[in-house]
């Protein structure tokens, strides 16, 4: 199909929308009928915005994303596509979501716009299509942990489990990486995130991490 009739089906169907998926759209970040999700900042109303949540990924956040991805799937097995804009977040919350995009059968795909940094591009990891916009800003490392005053043994438990963690996203890089890279080593990775490492959209899709840019 050519990109100006495309370009004009796509608008044909946001015209199409009625109210309620509008709405659901706009405050819900869900679009039921062309099974796309929004993950980024967002304010659930036009006179509220809660600054505490930040709106990276954490508990509260990934609850819709995932039951999102839940109602679209049990709806039918198609493609669903995640439109992202996150700084990162938490381990856990984003292992959560990791995890159930594995699980469900529908095929997910990742689109980047501004940044997927951190733990989102370890989600971005799970996804069956992973695109980048041509500008959005990638960032990979080994994140960062911290502790409030406990028991030593309780430190010293945070601490393997901080490591635990580590061992898990680097099987996760490295496992995308090997696909393209196969000779790519697990030392070579550790040298790569010792810091911050910033990609762009080209250096990521080279290194295996990402598969495309958006056109």
């Amino acid at each position: 199909m050519p990109k100006e009739l495309y370009k004009l089906k796509l608008l044909k169907n946001i015209v199409k929308m009625n109210e309620e998926q509008k709405q659901a759209w706009y405050h819900k970040n869900i679009d039921y009928k062309e099974r796309v999700i929004y993950f980024g900042p967002w304010q659930p109303s036009e006179e509220m915005v809660d600054e505490t949540r930040m709106w990276e990924i954490n508990d509260f956040s990934i609850q819709n994303l995932i039951k999102g991805l839940y109602i679209l799937d049990k709806e039918k097995k198609a493609n669903i596509t995640i439109i992202w804009n996150s700084y990162g977040g938490y381990w856990t919350s984003g292992m959560a979501v990791y995890d159930f995009i594995k699980e469900i059968k529908s095929l997910v795909i990742m689109k980047c716009y501004g940044h997927v940094r951190s733990m989102g591009t370890i989600i971005l990891q799970s996804c069956k299509k992973r695109i980048l916009s041509p500008h959005c800003e990638f960032m990979i490392h080994y994140g960062t942990d911290s502790s409030e005053e406990v028991h030593s043994k309780d430190l010293l438990a945070g601490a393997l489990e901080g490591e635990r963690c580590n061992k898990i996203m680097e099987k996760i890089y490295l496992d995308r990486i090997k696909e393209k890279k196969p000779r790519f080593t697990l030392e070579d990775l550790k040298k790569l995130i010792a810091n911050d490492k910033y990609l762009t959209p080209k250096q990521a899709i080279d290194l295996g991490l990402v598969d495309g840019v958006i056109k």
